[in-house]
């Protein structure tokens, strides 16, 4: 049953006060810390079961998530970090009381055999200290060794950025033993401790920590299987203040460039200038959203979809160009022909307008059927992998 962090530090500080306590060696004995002794024919290069697989077993407490880094693909977790294994040559003539944890000095650790532990892409285990190291030894049934210690990890995660921010990751904390293969060594289901609502620091992820698969408690490398253990931590990312930073300002300036098509083409300043101005701001935004987002080998999709935005603002300032240009070649045919009645010259200039009207209309109901067809694709694409 995993304790609590002030259960913890009330028993780091047992183990503390005990550590400066000196103890005669009885004759036969190698060491005894508390009553605790080691044989004198001990050797700690032995393992403790010589004909089986030494059962080791993992306790994580989880206190916080500190960071995710994108950039690096690390991810950084306080945590106590606990090993129990079976040290039955142990010898002790205490009243050992089941179930009760009897604390002794972390020094013990030096002459006794200890789990070669290995921890897959890790990239830093920093212990805290205070006076010493905050850790701690204890003995349980007679036999059981448990060692815990406060600390700081960074693991490398495999994160794929192509759906950003709509990604979602999953790194797996895996423990195992470093040469010691399943028949030597072999580790039971780590023990879990997580609350999401006690963390201290705001993410940009929300995050579900679980046990490791039994699929992926087997390592196969050089021909022999290694046991291992650990938790598999899923990470989704927090969309919401995407949506209405990137997502709606960027759609509601394509919505907006679709006024132009009311105002009349005649109106040149003031149709180009708001086509130019929203082109100018969709590009300002498309240069924060490629510097803030992580590294990607192809396109991300909030990228992609300021692509679009920008293209169909630039669409509509092309079309708006067409007709601008359709108006200039018109005004030169007309000095090239010859004179023609007032009554003539307003017919033709009606149809123009009746036609430059019309492309007006058109653009009006072709942009908003494509940026919705835009969108029935983009959403179920991007959001399938939350499904998946």
């Amino acid at each position: 049953m995993p304790f609590s962090s002030g259960q913890w530090l009330l028993l780091l500080s047992r183990v503390i006060l005990s550590a400066s306590l000196e103890e005669k060696v009885p004759p036969g004995m190698l060491k005894c810390v508390l009553g605790w002794c080691l044989p004198l024919d001990y050797q700690k290069l032995e393992s403790p079961s010589p004909d089986g697989a030494v059962h080791v077993d993992i306790n994580v407490e989880i206190l916080d998530i500190l960071s995710v880094n994108d950039k690096e693909f690390s991810m950084t977790m306080s945590m106590y970090f606990s090993v129990m294994w079976t040290e039955n040559r142990i010898i002790t003539n205490n009243t050992i009381e089941p179930g009760f944890w009897y604390p002794v000095s972390l020094e013990f650790l030096q002459d006794l055999w200890i789990p070669n532990v290995f921890i897959y892409n890790l990239k830093s285990f920093a212990n805290a200290q205070v006076l010493k190291r905050l850790a701690g030894v204890w003995i349980i049934d007679g036999k059981d060794v448990f060692y815990n210690q406060f600390s700081t990890v960074t693991f490398l995660c495999p994160m794929r950025f192509e759906r950003y921010p709509l990604d979602e990751h999953i790194c797996k904390f895996r423990v195992g033993s470093t040469n010691m293969d399943i028949n030597y060594m072999r580790f039971g289901e780590t023990t879990l401790s997580y609350d999401e609502t006690n963390r201290n620091t705001i993410l940009d992820y929300m995050v579900d920590a679980k046990q490791l698969k039994e699929e992926d408690r087997i390592f196969l490398y050089a021909g022999q299987n290694y046991s291992v253990t650990g938790i598999e931590m899923r990470l989704s990312r927090h969309v919401l203040k995407y949506l209405y930073i990137y997502y709606l300002p960027s759609g509601l300036f394509v919505v907006v460039s679709w006024v132009g098509f009311l105002i009349p083409p005649e109106v040149v300043p003031g149709r180009m200038a708001m086509l130019i101005t929203l082109f100018l701001v969709l590009t300002n935004i498309f240069n924060i959203v490629t510097t803030n987002s992580p590294n990607v080998e192809g396109m991300t999709a909030i990228a992609a979809w300021m692509l679009v935005c920008i293209f169909f603002v630039f669409g509509a300032l092309v079309g708006y160009a067409y007709l601008l240009w359709k108006k200039k070649k018109s005004c030169l045919k007309r000095k090239k022909t010859k004179k023609q009645s007032e009554e003539e010259g307003k017919l033709r200039q009606l149809r123009k307008e009746d036609y430059r009207s019309k492309v007006d209309d058109v653009f009006l109901v072709v942009f908003p059927m494509m940026f919705l067809v835009f969108n029935l694709i983009y959403w179920p694409m991007c959001l399938s992998s939350a499904n998946g």
